[in-house]
């Protein structure tokens, strides 16, 4: 427990780091941190998978992870265009694999190509989609809100760990009481009370977020309206975080492994670390892009 404590503390002060480097000195440093996730993720994904994907798929999906996401960031910085950017790698990517079926059709499967495809989604292009939510700017709207990525990175980053650490406080004092398992094939730590208290989690922490914020550098403007909206997005993003941690949970027993790696004491690796928070980027990504289309 010692150890865990130890290593979430320093996982935690690096993203705090990387923040307020991208808030004092430029969004480019939050992606150089983004992008060691990503090597680091791509690199353990592989490893996990390796029995089932070959020399060559493995050597497209890294060369996908290396270039995708600093290019993506270069476009959005320099031209605005980071998606399309990143369109461009997805699609070399993908007649990069397909061509493996006939350039080493061999040893290439169709089932093979599903892997690779696998590894590059999981984690680079959900990366990626990370990479262009630390970009977004408000409308001309919203801007006394502070309605941008610097929200929107709060959201991801803070959310989810009050989403994990509500649900493990409910789930242990609480399983007793509610036994009842939330999917008790590919988790069975997990119950459904633990699942509800996620969702506590995460509205928690959306309330912290809006007066904290807000207090600080945006505007305590229309509460009635934005308060429920900061709660609604919490709300999202906590159950998309709970979806991540079950699609990786059911990723490591299909190839029967506890952690995806062992950079972060206690907590496995980066991927282990990470796995709510890149669904909860979706989650959070929606929701702005809704909100900017409406408001």
């Amino acid at each position: 427990m010692k150890i865990r404590l130890i290593s979430g503390s320093c996982y935690v002060a690096i993203l705090i780091a990387f923040f307020c480097l991208k808030i004092f000195v430029h969004d480019l440093c939050f992606d150089g941190l983004l992008y060691v996730f990503g090597l680091i993720g791509t690199f353990e994904i592989l490893r996990a998978l390796s029995a089932k994907i070959t020399r060559a798929e493995k050597g497209v999906v890294f060369a996908f992870a290396a270039i995708s996401i600093p290019l993506c960031a270069a476009f959005e910085t320099v031209f605005g265009v980071g998606e399309r950017a990143f369109y461009a790698c997805f699609f070399a990517l993908v007649v990069a694999l397909l061509s493996l079926l006939v350039i080493r059709h061999e040893e290439t499967t169709p089932e093979n190509l599903g892997v690779a495809f696998l590894s590059a989604v999981y984690p680079t292009v959900l990366l990626g989609l990370l990479v262009l939510t630390n970009h977004l700017q408000a409308p001309s709207s919203l801007e006394t809100l502070a309605f941008d990525s610097r929200l929107a990175i709060l959201f991801i980053f803070v959310v989810s760990p009050c989403a994990d650490s509500i649900a493990y406080v409910f789930g242990r004092f609480l399983r007793k009481y509610f036994p009842k398992k939330m999917s008790p094939v590919i988790s069975p730590n997990k119950t459904v009370i633990g699942g509800i208290g996620g969702l506590v989690g995460g509205a928690l922490g959306a309330v912290a977020i809006y007066f904290i914020y807000n207090a600080v550098v945006g505007s305590f403007e229309n509460m009635g309206l934005w308060l429920p909206i900061y709660l609604l997005i919490g709300l999202l993003t906590s159950a998309a975080t709970e979806f991540g941690d079950l699609v990786e949970s059911c990723i490591k027993r299909k190839v029967d492994i506890k952690d995806m790696g062992k950079i972060m004491p206690g907590h496995g690796g980066v991927l282990d670390r990470i796995d709510g928070t890149l669904f909860a980027t979706i989650a959070v990504y929606v929701c702005f892009a809704v909100i900017y289309l409406v408001v």
